[in-house]
C-alpha cells in the first residue's frame, strides 16, 4: 500500500493518472469532508464498487467557507485531503479549485475533470446541484453516476454539520 502522501495529488499529474490506469474504470468524487464521518467512508465504498480507481476532489478552504459559510472550514484543506487520502478505498485524493473560479452548482473541479478525463463522476442523491453536475458530464463525455445516501444499520446517521452543532452546544453548556 502506497504512504498516504504519495496518495495527494496535484492538477499536473491528472493527465500521468490517466495514461497510467488506461485501461480502468476512473470516478472522481467531491467534497468538504470538513469534520470526517462514517458517512464519508461508507460514500467512498459505494464510489469504489463502481470503479478501479477512484479519485477524491477535496474541496479548497476558499470554496468551504464560500459554500458554508463563516467558520468553516472546521479543518484546513491540507488536513483535509491528507485525511481523506488515508482512507483505503480511496485511491488518490486532490485539492479541488479555488472559490473565484468555482462553477454555478458549486463546481470547484472543472479543471480535475477536464486534465483527468474520467470515465464517470459520482455523486450523492441528495446533491443540490445534479442538474449543473449533470450538464458539465454531458459536456465532458463523462458518465454521471448517483448513489443514494445509505447509513448501514450499525452506524448513526451523522454529518459534519451535525457534529459541528454537537461541539457547539457542549461548549455552551460547559459555560453555564
Amino acid at each position: 500500500m502506497k504512504p498516504t502522501i504519495e496518495k495527494i495529488i496535484s492538477i499536473d499529474e491528472l493527465a500521468k493518472i490517466r495514461l497510467l490506469y488506461k485501461d480502468k474504470k476512473i470516478a472522481l468524487c467531491s467534497g468538504c469532508f470538513d469534520v470526517f464521518h462514517s458517512g464519508h467512508t461508507v460514500f467512498f465504498e459505494q464510489c469504489k464498487e463502481l470503479c478501479d480507481i477512484l479519485i477524491v476532489s477535496v474541496g479548497s478552504d476558499s470554496v468551504i467557507r464560500k459554500i458554508k459559510g463563516p467558520g468553516r472550514p472546521v479543518n484546513f484543506q491540507n488536513n483535509r485531503v491528507f485525511l481523506v487520502a488515508a482512507v483505503g478505498n480511496v485511491d488518490y485524493a486532490i485539492l479541488g479549485g479555488e472559490a473565484e473560479n468555482m462553477k454555478n452548482g458549486k463546481i470547484d473541479f472543472y479543471e480535475i475533470i477536464k486534465n483527468l478525463k474520467p470515465n464517470m463522476l459520482i455523486l450523492n442523491d441528495d446533491d443540490s446541484s445534479v442538474k449543473e453536475k449533470n450538464k458539465l458530464c454531458k459536456d465532458s463525455n463523462v458518465e454521471l453516476k448517483v448513489v443514494k445516501r445509505f447509513v448501514p444499520s450499525f452506524l448513526d446517521s451523522v454529518s459534519s454539520t451535525k457534529i459541528i452543532g454537537q461541539i457547539k452546544n457542549i461548549k455552551l453548556n460547559y459555560k453555564k
